[in-house]
């Protein structure tokens, strides 16, 4: 009897499915007008993905057309890309054919379309294709696509030039009056959603939907397996949210596929039938840790090591990859299945899981014993979102500014540097014959002029600044204001 997959997931799912479909169509119009190579990398991961989540909801028809795309993708590339424009409109079709899918009801039929024709159609015209045809890139068929930069809609490194920008496009802003005020509100918006933090809850809601879909695919693998899930509630930002969702698809999906064994071949083994595949999730300090293990059969070296030496990772003369098998199978295209399924074999899913996460600032680590299984580690630092600080009034500053409760609030300076934030800001004059208020940190003092004593409250971020930007864009109670660094002004 099949297992019914709760109402809310499928919607989620659709809402997702679509927004990759969206990334996929952007980035093959992409790869075909400039050979954008860190497009082609973020095109097969997403299609990829959608493979996965399709087969763990029950979208099959969806996850048959992924397939074939897929093989249309594996083609193209060994081509350079040099397609002609009716393998260019097959893959446009094929992606909008998913999209109506995806819309549909579980079970209901599309009038008008018709699925075994198009696949048909996209089995001949790979029929008629070789994939060792000269290629327009220096990458060649069958060779492993670099690892893409970052992908996220904005990448990091772009972020951080951009953030400090924003903090003096909030300033601008909120200082303004009048009919320029309402000017520069589009301009510290735009900003503001496009670099700002995309706050996200992780926990068992968001992970545990793995759980049913995966409980399927192990049906369909002719295994019977228990997804355990330990997660609990963090706070992190969307980003960190979708790689984390991301590399538990995959790595469940793997842990099923290539870790648990058959109940006989289990049985056999002097184990239950029954596997078990643990994840775990949760903040610890200012981490998010991350973890999915099986007690499967484990990594096989000599599979890893006889693919490695044919795809020439390593050497044939290299016997010992005990220290080297992690970043081995993590590498683009690689898999030791010789023929490619709807599950696994594309040699993208691992690649995904690790790129995701390094994408967002953390790692990823496994370790794995023969007959035992094998357990992958995901850890991912996390800003705090919510924190205490005191909040400053000075003179001229039309905002709220606060400063981080770890500088503490003391009664005297004694001769400690006095700064008059308004007049940094370059929003009035030096005033600092004003009234000041002193904080101190690891045995620093610094006074703030202000007439008012500072109130505690509790702070959220909107926009994080890197070193040595002393700002950063917060929200309290509503209001938008500025978080002081104290340690990164010049005094």
């Amino acid at each position: 009897m099949p297992i019914a997959i709760p109402e809310e997931l499928v919607q989620q799912f659709r809402a997702v499915a679509l927004e990759r479909l969206d990334r996929v169509e952007t980035s093959w119009a992409a790869i075909l007008g400039t050979l954008d190579e860190s497009a082609a990398v973020l095109l097969h991961r997403e299609l990829h993905t959608l493979k996965g989540e399709s087969k763990m909801l029950g979208f099959s028809d969806v996850n048959l057309v992924c397939h074939k795309l897929e093989d249309m993708l594996e083609v193209a590339r060994g081509r350079g890309y040099a397609v002609d424009e009716d393998f260019d409109l097959a893959v446009n079709m094929a992606i909008r054919f998913m999209g109506m899918l995806v819309r549909k009801k579980v079970g209901a039929q599309l009038s008008g379309i018709d699925l075994p024709g198009f696949i048909k159609q996209i089995d001949s015209i790979l029929a008629e294709l070789k994939p060792e045809t000269k290629a327009r890139t220096t990458t060649g068929p069958m060779q492993p696509l670099k690892l893409a930069a970052a992908t996220l809609k904005v990448p990091p490194a772009v972020r951080d030039r951009l953030a400090p920008i924003a903090v003096d496009s909030f300033i601008e802003y909120a200082a303004a009056r009048g009919l320029r005020r309402d000017r520069l509100r589009l301009s510290w918006h735009g900003l503001r959603d496009l670099i700002g933090i995309h706050r996200a809850v992780v926990g068992p809601g968001q992970l545990a939907k793995h759980k049913a879909g995966g409980e399927v695919l192990a049906r369909e693998l002719g295994k019977r397996v228990e997804i355990i899930f330990e997660v609990g509630t963090a706070e992190a930002t969307a980003e960190v949210l979708g790689a984390i969702d991301t590399a538990v698809l995959h790595l469940v999906r793997n842990a099923i596929d290539h870790g648990i064994e058959t109940p006989d071949e289990r049985l056999k083994s002097g184990k239950s039938p029954v596997g078990v595949i643990r994840v775990h999730c949760g903040a610890q300090g200012d981490e998010l840790v991350a973890t999915v293990s099986d007690d499967g059969r484990g990594v096989s070296m000599d599979e890893v090591r006889a693919r490695a030496i044919d795809m020439r990772l390593i050497a044939p003369s290299e016997t010992d990859i005990s220290e080297r098998w992690f970043d081995i199978v993590c590498q683009p295209g690689f898999t030791t299945r010789s023929e490619a399924s709807d599950v696994s074999g594309r040699g993208v899913g691992l690649d995904a899981v690790r790129v995701g996460i390094l994408d967002v600032g953390g790692v990823v680590s496994a370790t794995t014993t023969t007959g035992r299984g094998t357990a992958w580690k995901i850890t991912i630092p996390v800003p705090r979102m919510t924190f205490e600080g005191y909040v400053v009034r000075a003179p001229s500053v039309p905002f709220p500014l606060v400063i981080d409760s770890t500088w503490k609030l003391t009664d005297a300076g004694d001769g400690a540097p006095v700064i008059d934030l308004g007049h940094r800001l370059g929003l009035s004059e030096d005033r600092l014959k004003d009234p000041a208020r002193y904080f101190t940190r690891d045995g620093k003092t610094i006074g703030i002029v202000t007439d008012r004593q500072p109130q505690t409250a509790s702070v959220r971020r909107l926009l994080i600044t890197p070193d040595p930007a002393v700002a950063e864009v917060v929200v309290l109670e509503a209001v938008e204001g500025l978080l002081l660094h104290l340690d990164r002004l010049n005094v």
